[in-house]
């Protein structure tokens, strides 16, 4: 991972201000994390592909991924979206626990939400090259 100056700090702070603490460390600890975390990569997480929570330099973050990732893949894309915890009701026949609780994204200004940054990963079959 790269050293950040304090123009990063300051910004990631300032996001991380506006976002309730109790939501950011459920999203990274306990039963119910956002995605799982990637062994080795401290913050890296995966949930429909990798992510960090917070809003980081895209970049940043594409150069990161594709560091990791082996060499028929590499990052296509990176965003920033916002995500929270939600009860989805299940159709008609499934036990509705309203505990049960799923991460969606959602608008910046829903109730919970927090900031990830998140990328799309494209797999090359160079059987046909």
């Amino acid at each position: 991972m790269t050293d950040h100056d304090h123009h990063y700090i300051a910004d990631l702070a300032a996001q991380l201000a506006n976002v309730d603490a109790n939501e950011i460390n459920a999203a990274q600890a306990g039963d119910n994390q956002l995605g799982h975390p990637i062994p080795k990569h401290p913050g890296l997480r995966t949930w429909h592909g990798p992510l960090r929570i917070g809003h980081i330099d895209q970049n940043l973050f594409v150069l990161e991924v594709n560091a990791l990732l082996p060499d028929d893949r590499h990052v296509t894309a990176a965003f920033h979206h916002w995500v929270r915890r939600e009860h989805l009701t299940p159709p008609p026949g499934y036990d509705d626990d309203p505990t049960d609780l799923q991460w969606v994204y959602c608008a910046a200004d829903a109730p919970g939400a927090i900031p990830i940054t998140n990328c799309v990963i494209e797999v090359h079959d160079d059987a046909d090259d």
